[in-house]
């Protein structure tokens, strides 16, 4: 890592004052080119702007870069804008020069060019840091850029296979699914979206920096296409609760609720409460969705499917018995019916045999 070090001199403004003050500040963020992510052997600019306080005691403020071949070059201003001095490439420092002699506080831009280097394909570096260290070394103040991935050739065939392996998970899950009666029309637009762009990476294989940014596309897409999966599956499940409620209050209604209904409710309230649990996960959401989100939908979609197919089966069976109206009772009534009329019957053979002995009696 590239040190280089720029050494401001500041006098007391006033003699009575005794004391130290931060040299510097920066309020903006150091703007960086190519921002995003990089390539080995890249080429990279930063410039940064830092405001020197005129009231500074002496301090250091040190410069470091993950780039190779690194230039630093700079300017100091005054803050109307009026040039004050240069400090050309190859100069490590300003030496000396009387800041205190300036009537206002200075600004310091800093300008960077480097290569990304090759040892880094496949980790961050951060393009530029900058650190105050008062006269004591002692860090008083410190920024540093955001870090930037940057690609790795030897990665692109692994994560091509990585990310067709996920999508032709994804796309049986949206199959079965489908067969399940859920509307997983935007889950399959997003998945081809994927399929797309990964081909496109798998064509462009020698061309890194190309390959790499569809990669990420495909990816991005596959995201999107799981939360359009997931968000199909709640939206199933909810329509299958709502007529799984629908079936029972019909039972009930019509006398039934033995262990048959009430196993059938304890069943749907198992799918309900995944499928809370899923549903407020889903919507707090902001990109991506969990794997256990994921798990938990598809549960809830599962057992509402079998609740229903159920529910359904009991439905139509008290439509179709003729004793629908005494529910689950009626056997316990035709057995009672059937008690009585046997009983009957026997009184009546019985007395008709009495009836014969007295006649022949008499």
């Amino acid at each position: 890592m590239k040190k280089i070090t720029y050494f401001l001199i500041a006098l007391l403004l006033c003699a009575a004052f005794v004391g130290t003050a931060s040299a510097w500040n920066s309020n903006s963020e150091a703007n960086i080119n190519p921002s995003g992510n990089l390539m080995p052997g890249d080429t990279v600019s930063a410039t940064m702007t830092i405001k020197i306080l005129q009231d500074s005691t002496v301090y250091r403020i040190n410069m470091y870069t993950d780039l190779t071949s690194a230039v630093w070059t700079g300017s100091l201003a005054t803050t109307d804008g009026t040039p004050i001095t240069e400090f050309p490439a190859g100069k490590r420092y300003i030496d000396g020069y009387p800041l205190t002699k300036l009537p206002q506080d200075t600004v310091l831009t800093i300008y960077l060019d480097g290569k990304v280097p090759d040892a880094k394909a496949g980790s961050e570096i951060t393009v530029i840091t900058v650190e105050e260290v008062s006269s004591s070394e002692s860090v008083i103040s410190t920024y540093s850029s955001k870090k930037q991935m940057v690609y790795n050739p030897d990665d692109v065939p692994k994560q091509i296979e990585e990310v067709g392996k996920a999508i032709n998970e994804l796309d049986a899950q949206i199959t079965e699914l489908s067969k399940q009666g859920a509307d997983v029309s935007a889950a399959i637009s997003k998945l081809e979206v994927a399929r797309n762009d990964l081909n496109a990476a798998d064509n462009h294989k020698t061309d890194i920096a190309t390959a790499s940014k569809e990669i990420i596309s495909a990816s991005a897409a596959l995201v999107e296409a799981e939360k359009e999966m997931v968000n199909a599956a709640l939206v199933k499940t909810k329509s299958n609760l709502d007529a799984i409620e629908q079936n029972i209050a019909n039972l009930n209604a019509k006398g039934w609720n033995d262990n048959r209904v009430i196993l059938l409710s304890n069943s749907k309230q198992t799918s309900q409460n995944l499928y809370n649990t899923a549903k407020a996960a889903y919507d707090a959401s902001t990109s991506s969705v969990s794997a256990t989100t994921r798990s938990q939908s598809l549960e809830a979609l599962n057992g509402s499917v079998s609740t229903l197919e159920t529910s359904n089966a009991l439905w139509e069976e008290a439509q179709k018995s003729p004793l629908d109206a005494v529910g689950p009772y009626a056997m316990y009534i035709v057995i009672g019916v059937v008690a009585v009329i046997v009983i009957v019957g026997a009184i009546v053979v019985i007395r008709r045999r009495n009836e014969n002995d007295w006649d022949e009696l008499g």
